[in-house]
């Protein structure tokens, strides 16, 4: 297939752990793409099934298109911080190595970037179970909401320029829960041109004993990263590209993180580890985290005009209700309280 491009349109960022029965479906899915001005880089962390072979044996069969990387299990977000380093794209693009996608994916968000002079383009993606079964699907209807007031913070579905990623040196936190939201923070509002596309050609695949099945504990929470990112985000006001929306999604991120994605891992953990004493000790450090930041990070919080039960009413009430709810509990300081009682009953 000729020489490599050491200077490609696209660096695709495949980190990889254990994932040899779902490759074949992904490889074909990356070369069945219409664009192919891409690299590949794939990074082995620490597998112990046939992974490390079969990516070996990909390298050899495509040494023009796709790098291998092994290295000893450090999780996700090492992998994928090893293969930003790495990099030769002018644009990044991370790709699970169970993920797929329609043909004319990559296609799609390069002619957006170029289009339009982006740093960041932003599409949709489903969620699937291992049947192709789909979930649930994450859609920006900008075609008919075009202040649709919700940046997802998932790196699926977007494309980066790579120098503005590495001017910011925006990486994931290792070793945390929600690693993807620090990244995004900054991400997703410091950049410039941002084009959000109303549709969805990425399928991520969920599966059972996915990070959600993982026991949240103090550790696994990136209670310093989030605050770097908002601080950040904060000493670079100047090039934040809508601020309402960047409080907005702030706000949404840690309503879920509270009530909805902490219940998940309290509920998964009390299965999994019968008899485990979910204390209250991690729900009341998540909500004084809260009460702190907000005001310091976001000191208008309370005058977002997306907050409200009856204002963006593209989003789910459920939705609406919690945002409106918990910045109440933050403001009038009972967010602490009212977390107690809800655990209470949802145990």
């Amino acid at each position: 297939m000729g020489e490599r491009n050491t200077t490609p349109a696209v660096s695709i960022i495949m980190p990889c752990y254990n994932t040899d029965k779902y490759l074949k479906k992904t490889m074909d899915s990356i070369f069945s793409q219409t664009f192919s001005d891409y690299e590949l880089i794939m990074v082995d962390d620490g597998s112990t099934d046939r992974t490390p072979e079969l990516l070996d044996e990909y390298a050899a069969a495509y040494p023009d298109v796709i790098r291998v990387f092994h290295k000893e299990n450090g999780g996700q977000s090492t992998a994928r911080n090893m293969a930003l380093d790495v990099a030769c794209g002018e644009y990044i693009l991370f790709w699970d190595s169970d993920d797929y996608a329609e043909n004319d994916y990559i296609e799609s968000m390069i002619t957006a970037a170029r289009e339009n002079d982006s740093e960041a383009v932003i599409s949709g993606s489903h969620y699937i179970d291992e049947n192709g079964v789909v979930i649930e699907n994450l859609n920006y209807p900008v075609d008919r909401f075009p202040d649709y007031p919700l940046r997802r913070l998932s790196p699926h579905g977007k494309l980066y320029r790579r120098d503005f990623l590495n001017r910011h040196n925006i990486r994931f936190e290792p070793g945390k829960l929600y690693e993807d939201n620090p990244f995004n923070f900054k991400a997703l509002f410091l950049c410039r041109n941002p084009v959000i596309l109303p549709c969805s050609r990425h399928y991520q695949v969920v599966h059972p004993g996915s990070s959600m099945s993982t026991q949240m504990t103090s550790d696994k929470v990136p209670y310093d990263a989030l605050e770097e990112a908002m601080s950040y985000v904060n000493e670079h006001s100047d090039e934040i590209n809508d601020r309402n929306i960047y409080e907005f999604t702030v706000l949404s991120f840690l309503t879920y993180f509270i009530f909805l994605g902490n219940r998940e891992h309290m509920q998964a953990a009390l299965h999994k580890y019968r008899g485990c004493k979910y204390g209250p000790a991690l729900v009341k450090e998540l909500c004084m985290f809260a009460q702190r930041v907000i005001p310091e990070k976001l000191p208008d919080y309370y005058k977002n005009p997306y907050v409200g039960i009856f204002r963006g009413r593209e989003l789910q009430l459920r939705h609406r209700l919690g945002v409106w709810l918990f910045v109440r509990l933050v403001r009038t300081h009972t967010l602490r309280l009212f977390a107690g009682v809800y655990y209470f009953f949802v145990r």
